[in-house]
């Protein structure tokens, strides 16, 4: 028995401890104002993180959007055979100078409430992911974030959306999992 308990302590001490799961994500929302031609409306910005996969995603959602049909083609964006052209622009203006990225946008009808419509940035692997070079100024205090959605339409206009970081702590919080590499 005495030969069995150092040869089990040796053991126990060699196994190697369990790696710390990844660090959980979570999502924000901003509410800001568009303007597509003359008109304005509020619209909202949900930042979510997914450390595991896509990394940080966002999603511009536009209330009432059949009224602005006429002026910007929201179908052109939607389904498999939506456009892939890098007609979304994401600039952030902070403290920390200025970060953009120019990308693709996915399309689709809200779910809830059905009268919205969703613009989604985001890549198909964390790696991959556009929004990876200016992650860090979503969460930046004081900081200006401007969507620009052009659309594939000749002659519409932009939905340009504007948000300010007045609270960056639950920003941070949400997103930081998905800061860094």
């Amino acid at each position: 028995m005495r030969i069995v308990a150092p040869a089990l302590a040796c053991l126990l001490m060699t196994v190697p401890a369990a790696a710390a799961p990844p660090a959980a994500g979570g999502e924000a929302v901003l509410t800001g104002e568009a303007t597509i031609g003359s008109e304005a409306r509020h619209v909202t910005l949900r930042l979510a993180c997914d450390p595991a996969h896509a990394g940080i995603s966002a999603v511009l959602t536009v209330p009432r959007f059949a009224d602005l049909t006429p002026r910007f083609a929201f179908d052109a964006f939607e389904g498999p055979d939506g456009t892939t052209k890098p007609l979304t622009a994401i600039r952030i203006v902070g403290a920390n100078g200025v970060r953009s990225v120019i990308a693709p946008a996915t399309g689709a009808v809200a779910a809830d409430p059905a009268t919205s419509y969703t613009f989604t940035v985001a890549g198909p692997k964390r790696t991959e992911n556009p929004l990876r070079g200016i992650a860090t100024g979503f969460a930046e205090a004081g900081a200006r974030i401007v969507w620009t959605q052009s659309s594939p339409r000749a002659g519409d206009a932009s939905v340009i959306a504007t948000f300010t970081v007045t609270e960056p702590a639950p920003l941070r919080t949400a997103l930081e999992p998905c800061f860094g590499p």
